[in-house]
């Protein structure tokens, strides 16, 4: 036991300090960056609205990356009556700020357009209540938290090893205890989200019509249809020309990888 909750603490650590160093570096300079997004909100206002994405997706291009960019993005799309790309960038929005309403609202409100109307497996009790847990923070804090968490029983571990007082060992040994189980429930939560953010993918499908296939090849089985719009996940692929997706329901299939976007 002791060695395994060592590697998942080495882990994480070495996870979140990568995370913490690897930020978006931009060929603009802040000052300019503010220009750009103001004058695309301002296109924007002034229902320019292709304009206005273009604006938006220069700023992306040069290496920005915010919620509030891709939100607008979404919202501009939007205005476009273009679904799938407005889909898109409010998943895309909600995957680095997964708190935001106003994203979640918009969403809601655009998906009522889709098509396809798939119904979803409710998870478990434990599943749902990780996953709210995961969403209050991004996973560059639940890391820092775990590193807090970490340096907290290392100071108490000291005290207990050094103290000769009885009482004072038993207080630091009773707390040991208890920082080991919120350091394995934060170890928990930080590889909950780091999986939600990092290792699932997730798609839009940008065909007006798709058939899902039982296997990789255009002769296999059409399982199911579906449309423009509609979020996927990605679990395989093969040879860089099918993907496997599974939808929220369950069911999984094969696709070609032309016919989406990542989010």
């Amino acid at each position: 036991m002791k060695s395994k909750y060592l590697n998942i603490i080495i882990t994480f650590l070495l996870l979140t300090g990568c995370s913490i160093t690897c930020f978006s570096q931009s060929e603009f300079q802040p000052s300019v960056v503010n220009e750009k997004f103001l004058e695309a909100n301002n296109l924007y206002n002034d229902s320019k609205y292709e304009q206005s994405i273009q604006v938006y997706l220069q700023i992306l291009d040069s290496g920005v990356h915010s919620p509030e960019l891709y939100f607008n993005i979404g919202n501009a799309y939007y205005r476009l009556n273009d679904i799938a790309n407005s889909i898109l960038y409010y998943e895309k929005s909600l995957k680095l700020d997964s708190s935001d309403n106003e994203a979640v609202n918009n969403l809601n409100m655009v998906k009522n357009a889709l098509i396809d109307d798939i119904e979803v497996v409710p998870p478990s009790f434990i599943d749902e209540q990780l996953n709210k847990t995961s969403n209050l923070l991004d996973y560059s804090s639940w890391g820092i938290l775990l590193i807090l968490f970490s340096f907290i029983f290392l100071l108490f571990f000291i005290i207990y090893f050094f103290s000769v007082k009885p009482i004072i060992k038993r207080t630091a040994f009773t707390s040991l205890f208890f920082i080991i189980m919120i350091i394995a429930l934060t170890a928990w939560i930080s590889i909950n989200t780091y999986e939600k953010n990092h290792l699932e993918k997730y798609a839009i499908i940008f065909s007006t019509k798709i058939e899902i296939k039982a296997d990789p090849n255009e002769r296999s089985e059409n399982l199911l249809t579906l449309h423009l719009g509609t979020k996927v996940r990605i679990i395989d692929n093969f040879k860089d020309k099918w993907v496997k997706i599974k939808l929220v329901n369950g069911q999984e299939g094969w696709i070609k990888n032309n016919q989406i976007k990542i989010i």
